[in-house]
């Protein structure tokens, strides 16, 4: 059997849409190392390509029977592990407590003030940061794809996704 049998993936899917727990496993097995590179690659921690993989296949169980066979399976598991992997990081800068930036001439009315929320954060963040985490987490873009969209170098989507994840860190702690 070949590594990418797309006829064999349909039927695979078709089985999960019937409810096959062992239909779903066949995909899972099939697809997930290929699914983690990618998101690997994208900048994702071991514990977040977990979660994803995760999330991606339940929807996949959920979903099998929206699936139109226009493309594809592999194609169409890859669209939705990058909109849970944006739903990820979204939740986790949302959900983050970030503590309010320390400030000289605090006014001490605004002492209630304790933590900031993801829209602080990102409006605070450099514009070349907000840029790429806008075209990666929130539109979903591959970083091949938000390097052209935005005229920088791939190493430099990443690396900017990465003090992003940095800054987010050190925030919180």
């Amino acid at each position: 059997m070949k590594l990418w049998d797309k006829a064999r993936d349909r039927s695979v899917l078709r089985g999960v849409g019937h409810g096959s727990e062992a239909a779903l496993w066949t995909l899972y097995e099939r697809h997930s190392r290929l699914i983690a590179v990618r998101l690997s690659r994208r900048g994702a921690s071991p514990s977040e390509i977990e979660d994803v993989l995760q999330e991606t296949f339940l929807a996949a169980w959920r979903g099998a029977d929206r699936y139109r066979g226009d493309g594809a399976v592999a194609a169409w598991l890859w669209g939705i592990a990058q909109r849970q992997y944006a739903l990820l990081i979204r939740r986790t800068i949302r959900d983050e407590q970030l503590p309010a930036p320390p400030t000289v001439d605090r006014d001490p009315e605004a002492d209630w003030i304790d933590h900031i929320d993801a829209e602080q954060f990102l409006t605070r963040l450099d514009p070349h940061l907000r840029q790429t985490v806008d075209a990666v987490a929130i539109h979903g873009m591959s970083v091949s794809e938000a390097a052209t969209h935005l005229g920088i170098p791939e190493g430099t989507v990443k690396s900017r996704m990465h003090r992003v994840r940095q800054l987010i860190n050190e925030e919180s702690t």
